[in-house]
């Protein structure tokens, strides 16, 4: 019994992977285009059209291939600063990452 309890409370002190802000991809724009987060904290993108979307960090420090309808991708963002990206089939679509 003593095992069961140790692994219940090591699995609650995990820190969670669930997103801290979930931006969605709908009518060829980054819904909200800007979200502010702390260090550490991640973020989700939902792609909400029909068409393929991707998430390309500005400065080549992330990217996310292929995102087809109701695909997903996330992306921990581990340092202060402000991030830019854009979707590399339609390089009008941009977002901002605050991390603060």
């Amino acid at each position: 019994m003593m095992p069961f309890l140790l692994a219940a409370l090591l699995a609650q002190a995990q820190p969670s992977s669930a997103p801290t802000v979930v931006v969605h991809m709908k009518n060829f724009a980054f819904v909200p285009a800007t979200v502010q987060i702390k260090p550490g904290d991640v973020v989700e993108w939902v792609n909400d059209d029909d068409d393929a979307h991707t998430v390309d960090s500005s400065r080549h420090l992330f990217a996310s291939g292929g995102l087809d309808t109701h695909d997903a991708w996330e992306h921990a963002f581990k340092t202060p600063g402000t991030f830019t990206y854009f979707c590399d089939l339609h390089p009008y679509m941009k977002g901002t990452v605050i991390v603060k």
